[in-house]
């Protein structure tokens, strides 16, 4: 006797019965700039050491202090590591301690099975083990998970769309259905020549997620930078950087080890797209580079405030001939005078402006008053703060007695 075959009918469900509701976010930095969406996947993804793991780490330990911006702040909150590359007695957990995480709202977990009396440990497989980590949810109200490598921990071929959609959407799907982040981390491929492109496996891996971050260290400066390729629930693809810090923790074994802890600097106009283009140059682009340093002063100066729109100059510079990269390195490369890049004092985007310059006495002095030391500003929450022409040391920008990503780290208005 054969089976029965299952029965099937359509379902219509029109749309004014769906109710509607906002896109809530795991973290955001700055209102209005969700990164890491509620609810579904964001992919992680860049080369071996750029800090990827160390940052999600960062995120999980200020969630845990309920510190972490976004729809949740103020609930402190659990996280699931699954398969960390690392080791967490040596690696990890040093890492959460030097991050001041709460530790005991951050999990490994694994599987253990029992068979005739033999009982052995792995880690998670997807999509095998969809059930387990719903388990673990549930006895944790953990709002996060993170998984790490993703590719390595699913079932099949990381390069076949099939393998990879039938791994993790049964994941995806129990995110949205507990409204958590999920976070899959992956590699770049070796020699990719774009951010979208260079991501490692199948195309699934950017299709099923909802956001894509970006990873790159900017060698120059020896910032990290992460930027957001994808953002299907935002009106912004921002830029960030970080950088790595050694901090030493003592071990419960009573010695002392050096781990790497996040100094988040916010926003940047640097993208790891920029950064994936950049070349070393030689004569001929050398050349090219001082041309385009030389626009970059010629334009900026045609203005009374020695400074510029950033858009206006890219776009300027386009008609001449340059491409936005070109523009780009070629401010970052000038050192007499720096060429600045910060946020506009009047909220219009960024601008590009002229460093101050030093006299034969050594008194500093702008040869041209710009409009930011002319008026007295204040910051977003309505403090007056007195003109001053000096530069943060960390962010490398004009300040008015006191650096506005410096206070805002510091008031804890940021991650």
């Amino acid at each position: 006797m054969s089976d029965k075959l299952p029965t099937k009918r359509v379902l219509l469900t029109p749309a004014s019965q769906i109710q509607t509701r906002r896109q809530k976010w795991f973290w955001e930095p700055f209102t209005g700039q969700g990164v890491i969406p509620l609810g579904t996947a964001t992919i992680v993804a860049g080369k071996g050491g750029e800090g990827k793991t160390t940052f999600m780490l960062h995120l999980a330990a200020l969630a845990s202090r309920g510190q972490l911006p976004g729809d949740l702040h103020g609930q402190k909150m659990a996280t699931i590591v699954i398969g960390p590359e690392d080791d967490w007695d040596t690696v990890m957990v040093p890492r959460l301690k030097a991050a001041g995480a709460d530790l005991d709202r951050i999990y490994q977990i694994e599987v253990e099975s029992t068979l005739d009396e033999y009982t052995s440990r792995r880690s998670l497989k997807f999509p095998l083990d969809v059930d387990v980590i719903e388990e673990a949810v549930m006895e944790t109200g953990a709002k996060v998970l993170v998984v790490d490598p993703a590719p390595s921990l699913m079932h099949g071929d990381m390069n076949k769309v099939q393998d990879v959609r039938q791994s993790y959407e049964p994941l995806i799907a129990l995110a949205q259905r507990l409204e958590m982040a999920l976070i899959l981390i992956n590699h770049f491929n070796k020699g990719g020549g774009t951010v979208s492109g260079g991501l490692s496996g199948s195309h699934a891996w950017r299709d099923l997620t909802r956001s894509y971050l970006a990873f790159a260290t900017d060698e120059e400066s020896g910032e990290r930078i992460f930027s957001q390729d994808k953002n299907n629930y935002g009106e912004t693809k921002g830029s960030y950087k970080f950088v790595l810090e050694s901090v030493d923790v003592t071990t419960d074994d009573g010695e002392t080890a050096s781990v790497a802890k996040v100094n988040f600097l916010g926003e940047t106009d640097q993208t790891v797209s920029d950064l994936i283009s950049r070349t070393d140059g030689d004569e001929g682009e050398h050349e090219d580079r001082n041309a385009a340093q030389g626009f970059i002063l010629d334009y900026i100066k045609q203005n009374d405030a020695w400074e510029a729109k950033a858009g206006d100059v890219l776009k300027a510079g386009k008609a001449a001939g340059f491409s936005d990269n070109e523009l780009k390195n070629a401010r970052k490369r000038s050192k007499n005078p720096r060429i600045l890049s910060a946020k506009s004092d009047f909220g219009a985007g960024w601008v590009w402006r002229l460093e101050p310059t030093e006299t034969t006495e050594g008194v500093t002095k702008v040869s041209k008053v710009s409009r930011s030391q002319i008026m007295t500003p204040s910051t977003p929450w309505g403090e007056k703060v007195t003109p001053s022409t000096e530069e943060c040391p960390i962010h490398g920008v004009d300040i008015f007695g006191d650096c506005f990503t410096c206070t805002t780290i510091r008031e804890g208005k940021t991650a």
